[in-house]
Formats: C-alpha cells, structure tokens, sequence
C-alpha cells in the first residue's frame, strides 16, 4: 500500500536525479538529426485562415519534468511524486484543398522518482481525417496508446481514442503594436475503448489556444482547457471528473528552422473518487523542426 509523503521539499525535488540522467540531453538533441529544413515549428503558429496545400514532416523531442499527486494508474491511493518523461514524435501533416489529414507515431516513457514499480514505456499513435475550410476543421481522430512494463515486453493497458473534433482559427489584435493574436478554440467528444476495460470512458473537452508572435523570433502561447469524463466501469464506485488545465509555453525561433519551447502547464482535476482528485504541475522543453515536403 502507498503512503502519502505529502508534498515534497522542493529544495530536495530530483533536480539531482532529472539533471543528472545521463541521456537526457540525448531526448532534446536527437531531433535536430531527423531533418534539416523547417518552416514554422510551434503548432499552433502554423494555424492561417487561409487554405494552402501543404505536406509538412515534423519531429519533436520534449522532457517533461512533471510533479503529481494522482500519477498512479488503477484506484490506488494518492502521493506526491516526481516524474520524468522523455518523448520522440514524428508527425505527417497533409492539407489539399478542402482534404486535411495527420499521421503522428511516438514513444515515451514515463520515470517516477519515488514509486518506480510504477515506471512504463508506451507507444502511442494517433491519425485524423477531415476536412479544413480554412478558419474551420472537421476531424475524425483516432488515438491508440500501448503501455508496457519497462523494456516494451509486458502489456499493461491499452487505450483507444475514438472521437470528432471541430476547429475554429481566427485572429484578434491584443496589442496595438504587436501582430494579431492568432486563436484556435477546439471542441471534442467521443469515447475511449481500454483494455483492461476499467478505464473505458465517455469524454469531451474544450480548448482555446492563444498565441502571441513578438519580434525577433519570440512567441508565448497560452491555452487554457477543460475536459469532463465519465467512466463506465472504475472500480471503487462510480467514476466522473472535470480536469482543468492550462498551458503556458514561450518559444524562440532560431536560424535554420529550429524552435525551442518551454512549456508549462498545471492541471487540476476534481472527481467522484477522492483518490483521482488531485493536482499536477509540469515543466517541459520542446524541440521541433518542420520540414515542408
């Protein structure tokens, strides 16, 4: 049984233990070898109102430093816990006239500093099919996640995210002598299939993504998010939350096509089982290039 050390002293947080991983520099830098030419990196800065046939090759490398309290899968009591997470993600991003389409593979694994029975690697996948008029899109999305024991040999659980998404890009002036501010508000709902089956769920959420360009390279993005769950069969009793996050992420774009971002984000959820309420804060550096195809 776990025993809620309460928070931890940030003074003795696993700073030592993050920084001194000896390949995590490796997860930041790996990416710059995959291509060599970008476009525009961040997500959300490649929005435009405007329908342009494109077919864009993007690779991501990201560590997130993340510090929970409801880290654990299953119903198994609450505590405090660091986390590290290396990630690699290469995504196909495909616009042809009204046609619109994403092919993203990726891996990661999570590392705990305390409860390390509770490590795991995971590949995960994700493709959408819609349509994109410009200022609006239409998605059908699917998402797979497979999580495995340490090593990729051991199943866990596997996830299966079936559900439809629209798509809102407009622009407004924030500052009277910056560029516009570009949006993207998105609404989605759909089911999640698990295997095992307790964390099948019904779900929808709603994200406004904001981003801010500055001269110089220089952009923030900010993206507040709220996502409302129902689980079918939890064990322990009835399972539904409401989980609020928001993102924070400056980001700087360099010669040569490469952007680095550094993204913060807190979450807060609130649910039906205490042992699933709780709070997360996270701390993540991003590396992405884009190559235009």
């Amino acid at each position: 049984m776990l025993v809620n050390p309460g928070p931890p002293d940030l003074r003795r947080l696993s700073w030592g233990a993050w920084m001194g991983w000896p390949w995590w520099p490796v997860a930041l830098a790996a990416a710059g070898f995959v291509s060599a030419t970008c476009v525009q990196a961040e997500e959300t800065l490649t929005v435009s109102p405007a329908v342009k046939d494109a077919t864009i090759l993007e690779t991501s490398a990201r560590l997130r430093m993340g510090w929970s309290e409801i880290a654990f899968r299953g119903n198994r009591a609450k505590a405090w816990d660091a986390t590290m997470s290396p990630e690699f993600r290469t995504t196909l991003r495909v616009l042809s006239g009204l046609f619109e389409a994403k092919l993203e593979v990726g891996v990661l694994s999570d590392h705990f500093t305390t409860f390390s029975d509770s490590n795991s690697d995971s590949l995960r996948g994700e493709v959408q099919l819609g349509f994109n008029t410009g200022a609006w899109s239409l998605l059908a999305e699917w998402k797979a996640r497979n999580v495995f024991e340490p090593g990729y040999d051991d199943f866990i659980a596997g996830l299966n995210t079936y559900d439809l998404r629209l798509k809102n890009r407009f622009t407004a002036e924030l500052f009277a002598d910056l560029p516009p501010g570009l949006f993207q508000a998105s609404l989605a709902g759909g089911y999640v299939a698990s295997t095992p089956h307790l964390f099948a769920r019904y779900f929808s959420e709603l994200e406004l993504e904001c981003v801010q360009r500055f001269s110089g390279g220089f952009a923030v993005m900010v993206a507040p998010k709220i996502e409302l769950s129902d689980y079918l069969d939890f064990p322990g009793g009835p399972r539904e939350e409401a989980v609020f996050s928001v993102r924070l992420a400056p980001s700087y774009t360099f010669g040569g096509g490469i952007t680095l971002s550094l993204e913060g984000q807190a979450t807060i959820a609130a649910s039906t089982l205490e042992s699933k309420s709780g709070e997360t804060w996270a701390l993540t550096p991003i590396m992405r290039l884009q190559r235009a195809l």
